[in-house]
């Protein structure tokens, strides 16, 4: 349950506000996000070979997505108790929509599945490409419209810019692989 900060005025204050001022120059936290972004970036080329391998020596995608899962959902466990935090309980949840609840896991196994359907057919390269085309795409369309709890935020040319060049470099991954 999402609760305000407020100050002694009783006024709402945001906590977050001082990270995402762009005119701010970039902290050490800053950087170091800015480095576990791009490796995680890495992780996503990364992932649907491996779930690709699983799958082969399975009688099916979907197994090998169940195992995948298994394994994030263990090793979550494991985190959320090693860094001292209480496992989720109903209770917490009762005030939260059910497609807050489910939706990172449909979009979750809709992803890994996919990848690992897709990403063997057509290459990681491409994989890759149209991931970061199709994440740029929503990303700027949730920023600009302020959609699940993203702050608003103006596309601007240089946004739109940016996402048309990966929409080419996608589509030169693509001829480069189809040649």
């Amino acid at each position: 349950m999402h609760r305000d900060i407020v100050d002694k005025r009783g006024t709402s204050v945001d906590p977050c506000a001082a990270e995402r001022d762009d005119a701010a120059p970039m902290s050490w936290t800053a950087a170091i996000q800015v480095v576990v972004a791009v490796i995680a970036g890495a992780i996503i080329a990364i992932q649907p070979g491996i779930n690709g391998l699983l799958s082969r020596r399975l009688d099916h995608p979907i197994q090998a997505s169940v195992i995948s899962f298994t394994v994030g959902w263990i090793l979550l466990i494991v985190a959320c108790l090693a860094l001292g935090q209480r496992l989720p309980r109903p209770a917490m949840l009762k005030e939260v929509p059910l497609w807050v609840c489910l939706g990172g896991g449909v979009v979750g196994a809709f992803f890994v599945t996919t990848s690992m359907i897709v990403a063997p057919k057509i290459g990681a390269g491409v994989w890759v490409a149209l991931i970061v085309a199709g994440q740029m795409a929503a990303s700027l369309a949730l920023d600009h419209f302020g959609i699940l709890g993203f702050r608003p935020r103006a596309i601007g040319w240089q946004g739109i810019l940016g996402a048309l060049l990966l929409v080419a470099g996608a589509a030169l991954v693509s001829l480069r692989r189809a040649g």
